[in-house]
């Protein structure tokens, strides 16, 4: 007797409104500076083989109209790991005084390694899991990003190509990397001297996986230091705060879980690290 389950494949941080690069490669190049970011997430602590992923990120503008970047990642859930690299590019349409359009493209390359000597068998001499297993996916993201100082909007598409899988010699006909469809943006104004507040939004859809939906209010006390508060539907609630000095910028958060995984788990955390490294090209083109 045998069934399938179906589910998302890509990795998810809670505090990506911090940089909406992690999201949309179109924007690469929207800050003056070049971020340096790194993120460290343990989901549903408690599970001995629960999802733990870590993120580096960097960005940069080139001259007035361009964006580059990168993201390395390592992802592990139990016996499968998920190790890649993705380059991007960005290009910006300036609409008025006050906003920009910027269309991006993403290439990746994504090793899959499928530890088969940890999974647990009724069956220890189970010919089709034996030894390690690897499989090598290219693949593409498109996303478009329209921003401003207080303000963006913007959507992206990854996993354009759908590659199949391909451990050794077999393809695996239903098994492949399936479109994800994101779409966020969010809104900052000023609530007296000292404070902003940050609402934003987060639409999530895959094939292989039910809508799903993030609400995020971000408080700000002198640009330096806030608290947050998000609800993921179906999933968390998640609560964060963090703060930034000089060039650096830290923050956390935690996820209380809402399904009956939390009988099991005590939640999950995620760590945001980031150094704002100077861009001369572009403080020398704004002068």
């Amino acid at each position: 007797m045998a069934c399938s389950t179906q589910g998302q494949q890509l990795t998810f941080n809670s505090q990506y409104m911090l940089n909406a690069f992690l999201l949309n490669p179109a924007a690469a190049g929207t800050q003056e500076y070049m971020p340096i970011t790194g993120a460290f997430r343990q989901q549903w602590a408690g599970f001995n083989d629960a999802p733990a992923t870590q993120t580096l990120a960097c960005h940069s503008r080139i001259g007035e109209t361009m964006g580059v970047g990168g993201i390395i990642y390592n992802d592990r859930t139990g016996p499968l790991q998920n190790i890649g690299f993705q380059g991007a590019y960005s290009y910006h349409l300036e609409i008025n005084d006050d906003s920009k359009l910027a269309f991006g493209l993403a290439l990746s390359l994504t090793q899959h390694v499928l530890r088969a000597d940890q999974f647990v068998l009724n069956n220890v001499n189970d010919v089709t899991l034996t030894g390690t297993q690897k499989s090598f996916n290219p693949d593409a993201t498109f996303g478009m990003h329209y921003f401003s100082d207080n303000y963006w909007v913007g959507i992206s598409i990854p996993q354009l190509i759908e590659n199949k899988y391909r451990f050794g010699d077999q393809i695996e006909e239903m098994n492949r990397q399936v479109r994800h469809y994101y779409l966020n943006g969010g809104y900052r104004f000023e609530a007296g001297t000292m404070f902003e507040v940050e609402p934003s939004i987060l639409l999530k859809y895959a094939a292989a996986s039910p809508f799903q939906f993030d609400i995020n209010t971000r408080l700000i006390y002198k640009k330096n230091l806030w608290l947050g508060l998000s609800y993921r539907n179906a999933e968390s609630l998640v609560a964060m705060f963090g703060m930034k000095r000089d060039q650096f910028v830290i923050g956390y958060s935690y996820d209380y879980t809402l399904s009956n995984i939390r009988n099991y788990s005590v939640g999950s955390h995620e760590l945001f690290l980031e150094f704002q490294l100077p861009n001369k090209k572009v403080e020398a083109a704004s002068l």
